[in-house]
């Protein structure tokens, strides 16, 4: 729901950063140090796309089990690499395979798919929209539709990108945007201090802030200004979209589990790669006081 590939991003997320002791002692090494990467930056991008639909008005006419899949679909289209830069094809593809391969049953309040075919969906987007790059065979060999299709699926969004992005930059004229500071609430449980270091050191919602403030400029000003917030959380975990306040929330305990568990990790892209697609589960390894347990959140 942003921009055109001639107009999306230009930067592209770092894949190789460096972390404080205290932070870089939490993350083992430098592919989990991506697959957090990866895992944190997919689901705050899934989060944005219901601050979209928020905006838009398509909360209230979707149903619950659409909002979950167009904000999936927001997320990958976010995170599509915009040039042949191996590494972002790494962060989207450690994305995509994560959740592949999650050994989790999803949360049936809140996600209605398996994980597996949110997964085939992402990786059908980016063979849609890069179906000749040279970093495409892993799309091509665990995507669900066919190449035509997902190559029609991807123009098809895309046009609707472009249509919501007209009508976001239109009303963003009418008053002067103002730029997004992510909130780093300080952490109360002492084990939280890593991913409290951990975010702030990689900027994950500082990227996400930058995304907003160029594509997606009349979130800023809404009736309720889109808000980035990390904080420690009461009443629900993992990372939301409270409709309330207008913010993309990031509980400290989920980063945290996304630093400490292994994942999925597949290899780096040019390294030696399985050549058939793999038929079994590979399992993983096992305040801010505004913003309160009694109110309306997406996941």
């Amino acid at each position: 729901m942003f921009a055109s590939s001639k107009s999306k991003f230009t930067f592209l997320l770092p894949m190789c950063l460096f972390l404080s002791v205290g932070a870089q002692g939490q993350v083992q090494d430098d592919r989990h140090a991506a697959y957090a990467r990866a895992h944190i930056s997919w689901s705050l991008y899934h989060e944005t796309g219901h601050a979209i639909q928020d905006f838009t008005g398509d909360r209230l006419v979707m149903s619950k089990a659409e909002r979950e899949v167009h904000a999936d679909k927001i997320a990958a289209y976010l995170l599509l690499p915009t040039s042949e830069d191996q590494k972002a094809y790494q962060l989207y593809y450690d994305a995509a395979m994560e959740l592949y391969y999650d050994p989790d049953a999803p949360d049936p309040d809140h996600i209605y798919e398996a994980s597996r075919v949110r997964a085939e969906r992402m990786l059908c987007m980016l063979y849609g929209a890069s179906p000749n790059s040279q970093w495409i065979a892993d799309a091509r060999q665990f995507k669900n539709r066919s190449d035509a299709d997902c190559i029609a699926d991807f123009k098809a969004f895309q046009k609707e990108t472009v249509d919501v992005l007209g009508f976001a930059r239109e009303v963003a004229e009418l008053e002067e945007p103002s730029f997004i500071l992510p909130k780093y609430n300080e952490p109360v449980a002492p084990n939280h201090a890593d991913a409290y270091d951990y975010l702030k050191e990689t900027e994950i919602l500082d990227d996400i802030a930058i995304d907003v403030e160029e594509w997606l400029p009349a979130l800023q000003v809404s009736e309720k200004p889109f808000q980035i917030v990390a904080q420690e959380c009461a009443g629900f975990s993992g990372f939301r979209y409270v409709w309330d306040h207008s913010a993309v929330v990031a509980c400290y305990a989920e980063v945290q589990r996304c630093m400490n568990r292994p994942g999925y990790l597949p290899p780096e892209l040019g390294s030696a790669r399985e050549e058939t697609r793999p038929t079994g589960d590979i399992a993983g390894a096992d305040q801010d006081d505004w913003i309160d347990d009694d109110v309306e959140e997406e996941e």
